[in-house]
This record gives C-alpha cells, structure tokens and sequence, in this order.
C-alpha cells in the first residue's frame, strides 16, 4: 500500500468539531501515517494501529481503513478486521482499485478463519435473553466472533436459566442450544443487581447505535461539503444552486452533534450503572469492565468489554 492516504473524504473529529482539518494537523497525520507504517514493517502491530487510529481521527480514507484492519488482523481481533476490511473496500471503490483487491484478498482469508457462533433456545419463553460475555445475541442469528472462550448466558427476567462455557478455534461453525426449561442456576432466585446491569447494558447498546446513527451523518455532511467546495471552490460569491446544499450539510453537522451528544451521555451513564451495581453472589463470576479505544468502522468511539 503506498503513502497517498489523503485521497479519502471523512474526518470524524474535524467532523464533530464542524471544521476542516488544519494544515498542521494534516501535517502530524502524515507523520503519523509514515510512523505507522515503519511500525507496520517491524511487527509492531499494536503500537502502528494507535497510530493509524490518530490518523484516521483528522481524515479517515480507505488506504488509512485498511491498514487499521490489518493491524486488527495481527492483534487477534478478525471479526473487527473482516467488517473493516470490506468497509474499506466499500469506500475505496473505483477510486482505489488496489485498496479494493488486497482488502478482498485478506477477506477471503478472513472469512474462513473467523469463528460463527449460533445459538438457539429450547423451549423458549418472550422474557428470555442471551447473552456472550454480557453482550446481547440475537437467537438463531449467526454471530461472527474472534477465536476463544467465552460464557454463555440464558436469563428469563431476572433469573439466570442456564449458563455454559463455549470455545471456538478459528473455521469452526458452532451451534449451541441451550436449555430454558432447566432449573435456574441459583436454586431460582434472582441474580443480585442484574436489573441494574441489565439497564446498564440497554443504555450502552442505546450509546452504540447513537454512534452509528452519528457514523452516517458525518459521512452525509462530508458528500454534502464535497459538493459545495466541487460547485464553488473559493466558498465565496457561490451559485445560488449551491445554498441548498449547504443548508442540508448545516443540518447533518447539527445531527452528528446531538448524536455524539446522546452516545457519549448514554455511555458514561452506562458505564456508571454498571460499575456501581452491587456484588454478585459470591459464586458468580467476577465483575471486571475493559475499556478499549476502537475505530472501526467510521468514527472514533470507546469499545466496552465486561463481565458482571
């Protein structure tokens, strides 16, 4: 992959900020890029992707996309690889035939490593919930997830049915049913504070599809401002024709802005509800929250790993 990055179109925090980047931080972002290239080179995969996660925060293109994925790749995280390997091929389409070919090549490749994960219920009653690791799943959906072990949980209202342990190695295909008419782990009571963990976890979901919802703005703003700076370059003694879309680029911008505004107070209240629910049982599992920076795919967020 060569170095002429700057050929993209979104910038997520300049976006956020209703501004274009300056000269000097498209200047740090080159040097940045070249850091995480050599950094790329040696191996170093998880120093370059912070680096290539900086870059993509002033101006995010394909050629900045698909070596974020690459290191995602070579850190173990292939689910996020392969979504931000075909995001990337998505975005670079005719524009950037080679983006386009590598990035399938590594989705070929990906698409038989990565691990599917179905899980079914027998029996099952419209109170109950699954869930990997605390993450809601869908039942009967195939969910891509990366190589592993991971908990199972099968919850009907606040009591915990059945919980199993899982492993899955790269390729594998795995469905597992499980059991809602088995008697609640627990004797039947309810597990302590999960209706507060429970809130804490729709609260997060609710931030994540703010911040997709704001993902699709900022791409919208950008075409919007693409156009206007295509129409009338200078910005100024522009075409009527032209204040339409200006307009409509105003309103996106406003949009990613109470969208951030909404993600970001749904994930600390979230995280709060979370972190302040009382103990589990002393034979429950620990708690433990994990907070990853992540930027994939289209903006800059905050992933959230937990076990409560």
């Amino acid at each position: 992959m060569g170095i002429a990055w700057l050929a993209g179109t979104v910038r997520p925090t300049s976006a956020l900020a209703n501004e274009p980047p300056t000269a000097a931080e498209l200047k740090e972002a080159r040097e940045q890029f070249t850091e995480g290239r050599k950094l790329e080179d040696e191996g170093k995969f998880t120093d370059a992707l912070t680096r290539f996660q900086r870059v993509g925060q002033v101006k995010m293109t394909p050629q900045v996309r698909f070596h974020i994925a690459l290191c995602l790749e070579h850190t173990g995280k292939l689910a996020d690889a392969l979504e931000t390997f075909r995001l990337a091929a998505r975005e670079a389409g005719s524009a950037a035939p080679t983006v386009v070919a590598e990035a399938n090549q590594h989705i070929d490749t990906l698409e038989r490593r990565v691990p599917t994960l179905t899980v079914v219920v027998a029996k099952a009653s419209p109170g109950d919930a699954i869930t990997l690791e605390g993450r809601p799943v869908t039942a009967g959906s195939a969910l891509r997830v990366d190589p592993g072990a991971y908990t199972l949980t099968l919850r009907r209202g606040d009591v915990v049915a059945t919980e199993r342990r899982v492993t899955l190695d790269e390729g594998q295909n795995l469905r597992v049913e499980l059991a809602a008419g088995e008697e609640p782990v627990g004797g039947g009571k309810p597990a302590p504070s999960s209706t507060q963990r429970t809130i804490g976890f729709v609260t997060l979901g609710f931030s994540a599809a703010s911040l997709a919802t704001m993902g699709v703005f900022i791409g919208l703003r950008a075409e919007r401002l693409a156009k206007v700076e295509e129409l009338c370059p200078t910005l100024m003694g522009c075409d009527r024709s032209v204040e339409p879309i200006a307009r409509d680029g105003a309103t996106y911008a406003t949009l990613v802005n109470v969208f951030a505004g909404l993600s970001g107070a749904a994930a600390v209240t979230g995280v709060a509800l979370l972190l302040t629910a009382p103990a589990p049982a002393a034979s429950a599992p620990r708690a433990s929250l994990r907070l990853h920076p992540v930027l994939a795919p289209g903006v800059g967020f905050v992933s959230i790993e937990g076990r409560f």
